[in-house]
């Protein structure tokens, strides 16, 4: 025993020694990747806090603010158009039990007048969330805690609506947390891309749905947008698809790739392995049983927010994958506090409902410098 512990235990120290060696110094290991675009300020559903989520206007709205990577969901219609909707099913949103895919693209419904900004919880009554308007579906349930771009949240446990650091009422509804705009129309992918040429786009793909990936593959070869368009989905099935119709496009984390890299980080291998993803998009741990609400059950999204909080918000973690060309970007944060603890943890950029707020913040202070 005594002489396999003379072994072990020197090894185990120069194990860890190189590991935070090379933790530290991830270049000399390997080359960054080189990205054409910095996200600092993303706009989650263009902007659904400020105007309807995912319309012309929204995006408009956000491009007004300088955002810098617009935050998309596609579905495809029945008649092959490819239309940017967070939801499958019509009922949230436009308050038609019917699915997008069922539908002509021309038979598409208007969205509703005002829709529910998921990250600021509309006012509730008792243990009860403020009553959505008659004919309107359940919202499905969310998916794994670790997500890259924005899950459905599940109904809401009995706590009070967040407080909110805004001022400028003309950006937003704080009393209500509802959006509204005057265009309540769904838009075409294509559409938004003729819109926006050389804006960065996040594309998140829910389900394996080969045609609607085949399809946005080949609209952002034609508009020549391989570089600035990034493919995003939780799934890694998914993803592997997608990545076989466009390899050329950059790809962002998958969930259960997330945890890879969480358990790689934590065994000391992560700066030993090659990471293919240029993008680290995750929600904040800070949000949860705040803004962001998980699990129906408020103990569970207590202890979420006490898990999640210790395994991810690494600043050593973070400022690892930042040298070797990972951005890091959370979502889905609406205060100041957050934009704050984001940037100070090192992050490349966040994804907001309010880029007018967001853009105030980087102009007023910037990103600040990160704590030592």
């Amino acid at each position: 025993m005594s002489s396999l512990l003379y072994y072990t235990l020197p090894a185990l120290s120069s194990y860890v020694m190189l590991s935070i060696f090379f933790l530290r110094r991830p270049r000399l290991l390997h080359t960054p990747w080189v990205s054409a675009f910095c996200p600092r300020l993303g706009a989650h559903r263009g902007g659904s806090g400020e105007r309807l989520e995912n319309t012309m206007e929204a995006m408009e709205n956000a491009v007004a603010q300088r955002a810098d990577l617009l935050e998309l969901d596609c579905q495809l219609t029945r008649d092959g158009v490819v239309v940017v909707s967070h939801d499958k099913s019509l009922s949230r949103q436009s308050g038609v039990n019917r699915d997008v895919g069922s539908l002509d693209f021309e038979e598409l419904p208007l969205y509703k007048e005002e829709l529910e900004v998921y990250f600021s919880p509309g006012e509730r009554v008792g243990c009860q969330r403020r009553a959505e308007p008659a004919g309107v579906g359940s919202r499905p349930q969310p998916p794994a805690l670790f997500s890259p771009l924005g899950p459905t949240p599940s109904p809401r446990a009995c706590s009070p609506p967040p407080q909110q650091s805004f001022s400028d009422p003309s950006s937003h509804n704080p009393s209500g947390h509802f959006a509204h705009g005057s265009d309540r129309h769904m838009v075409r992918l294509e559409d938004v891309f003729r819109s926006f040429p050389r804006m960065p786009i996040s594309v998140e793909v829910k389900e394996q749905n080969e045609e609607l990936i085949r399809k946005i593959a080949g609209l952002v070869r034609h508009y020549e947008r391989d570089e600035i368009t990034i493919w995003a989905s939780e799934k890694s099935s998914v993803m592997k698809k997608c990545k076989a119709a466009n390899p050329e496009m950059p790809t962002a984390f998958t969930i259960s790739r997330g945890f890879w890299v969480l358990l790689l980080y934590y065994l000391g291998l992560l700066p030993f392995i090659s990471i293919p993803e240029r993008f680290l998009i995750s929600f904040l741990p800070t949000i949860i049983n705040r803004t962001y609400f998980p699990f129906s059950c408020s103990g569970l999204n207590q202890l979420a927010a006490v898990v999640s909080k210790w395994l991810i918000m690494r600043k050593s973690l973070i400022q690892h994958l930042e040298q070797r060309g990972v951005q890091v970007v959370f979502w889905c944060l609406n205060e100041e506090s957050d934009f704050e603890v984001a940037f100070r943890l090192g992050a490349t950029g966040v994804i907001t409902d309010y880029p007018t707020a967001l853009r105030r913040y980087l102009d007023n202070h910037g990103p600040p410098a990160p704590a030592s």
